[in-house]
């Protein structure tokens, strides 16, 4: 009897036992579904010995980084990393990215060993990658063309072709027709001439009258007060019209009016999609439009498709700098402050190495001189 008691009770703990391993198995699923979604990592993470060659993502940002015909790297970034490089006996091996986006997954899924260019180091950015020490201090800033024209014959012509200004000729036109037409009707009798010539010769006089003030040697009473109506109304005319094409040359020299961020609502505003510039005009009820880089921004601007470009400071500052031709301006200051930093994935030993480098490049001045070469130095 004890024996089968003790089997028994044995075979009720494995039942147990079976139903608390069943009931583990039921919530992993969840789990092990979150696991399938985290990206796959094909490569250990580099551990930054001497001699390693290191993957190292960048994308497309003039100065930092640009890729020239023959596909050969600079920039400031490209410099930058080749100096950390040296210092820690790695061989850099870039890899080229489209945009922000990718680059900073790259970084994340361990595609890369490191991710650089001109990284703005954010919060939700820091989620995902690891940063190292800033590496360059940037903001935002405004482009704008809306430098005054000067004496830019073409552009104040081009102004003067407006709704408004085309409102006020026909507007003129149509009195003079009905002056013509009254000055045809009353010297109809006993004059000679066909009415097209008694109409022009009314259109003539009273133009004369209104626009130039030629009052003539009226004879008759009526034919005086008529005349000095018409050089009243003439005269408002006159003064109305001028006004408004002042205002539209004003108006459309200054273009845009933008001087700071205050100014961008209701304009045509251009960023890259998906950098820190967007997300800080969408956060303010600014809707951009927005292109896959800034070099795709340039020719909006250019063009006059868009009233001001928002990006990275140092960016906006270096295109004004080499386009000497284009009539662009930097609307403000600098104004959300953010720094750039070098991407890596989570944990990755590399970091440690690359922000002991930087310390090192700002105390021996390499640091100050390679940004002086691309920034700092005559343009």
């Amino acid at each position: 009897m004890i024996a089968r008691y003790d089997r028994h009770t044995n075979y009720r703990s494995l039942f147990g036992l079976l139903v608390l391993l069943a009931l583990i198995a039921a919530a992993m699923p969840a789990t092990s579904a979150r696991a399938a979604t985290r990206p796959v990592t094909p490569r250990a993470l580099a551990t930054g010995a001497a001699g390693s060659t290191i993957t190292v993502g960048i994308k497309p940002l003039d100065p930092f980084v640009s890729r020239n015909e023959s596909g050969v790297y600079s920039g400031f970034s490209i410099d930058l990393w080749n100096d950390i490089a040296r210092r820690n006996e790695w061989q850099p091996k870039y890899t080229w990215f489209p945009d922000i986006k990718t680059v900073v997954e790259a970084a994340r899924d361990n595609t890369v060993d490191a991710a650089i260019s001109g990284i703005s180091i954010t919060a939700d950015r820091e989620e995902e990658v690891d940063f190292s020490y800033p590496m360059f201090d940037a903001g935002l800033q405004i482009l704008t063309g809306d430098t005054p024209v000067g004496l830019d014959l073409s552009h104040q012509l081009r102004n003067l072709v407006s709704p408004s200004t085309g409102r006020y000729l026909a507007a003129l036109l149509l009195m003079l027709l009905l002056a013509g037409a009254i000055t045809s009707a009353v010297t109809r009798v006993g004059s000679e001439h066909r009415w097209h010539r008694r109409m022009s010769d009314g259109m003539f006089r009273a133009a004369a009258v209104g626009l130039a003030g030629d009052l003539g040697d009226p004879q008759k009473p009526l034919i005086k007060v008529v005349t000095f109506a018409w050089l009243i109304a003439g005269l408002v005319f006159v003064s109305l019209f001028t006004a408004s094409v002042t205002t539209q040359l004003t108006v459309r020299s200054i273009r845009t009016g933008i001087t700071g961020v205050s100014d961008l609502a209701g304009k045509h505003v251009v960023t890259v999609r998906g950098s820190t510039a967007e997300n800080y005009l969408r956060h303010h009820d600014i809707t951009p439009r927005t292109v896959d880089s800034i070099n795709d921004a340039y020719p909006l601007l250019h063009r006059g498709d868009a009233d001001a470009i928002v990006y990275d400071s140092p960016v906006l500052q270096h295109h004004v700098d080499v386009a000497h031709d284009r009539k662009e301006t930097l609307a403000g200051p600098v104004f959300e402050p953010e720094d750039y930093g070098i991407a890596f994935p989570t944990g990755s030993a590399l970091r440690k190495k690359v922000n002991a480098a930087l310390l090192q490049m700002h105390a021996d001045g390499t640091y100050d001189e390679l940004r002086q070469h691309y920034f700092d130095g005559p343009s």
